[in-house]
């Protein structure tokens, strides 16, 4: 089956605004940034929070001391920090939008963040 395109199609905005998303933040999954935007639009229309709870899987460069960044992190963010259970990332854990994402996610010595996002929030 091939696909077909129209002229009014929305494709070629919504790829832009991908590739636009991975240009600014390349350590970040796109696909978890655009997940959370999404649930933030959402979730002003209900009663309660209105970001996610999100988990953040974060590696940084080789040679860093994980329990250091454990420590700074939780002095700067009132969310749930922890090391995976390999040892070798840090994980952040909590009502997160955005801006607290990209606030998480400044330190210049992470080299790659993944993670979840749910609306739900217990």
């Amino acid at each position: 089956m091939t696909e077909q395109t129209t002229t009014g199609s929305i494709a070629p905005y919504f790829e832009q605004f991908f590739e636009q998303i991975k240009n600014t933040h390349p350590k970040i999954d796109t696909e978890l940034l655009i997940r959370v935007m999404l649930f933030e639009i959402n979730l002003k229309k209900y009663v309660g929070p209105d970001i996610p709870h999100v988990h953040l899987d974060v590696t940084y460069e080789q040679g860093v001391d994980l329990h250091i960044k454990q420590e700074e992190a939780r002095d700067k963010f009132p969310i749930e920090i922890s090391t995976n259970k390999w040892g070798d990332g840090v994980i952040f854990s909590g009502l997160m939008g955005i801006r607290h994402i990209e606030k998480v996610c400044a330190d210049p010595q992470i080299v790659k963040v993944t993670g979840t996002a749910t609306p739900r929030h217990n």
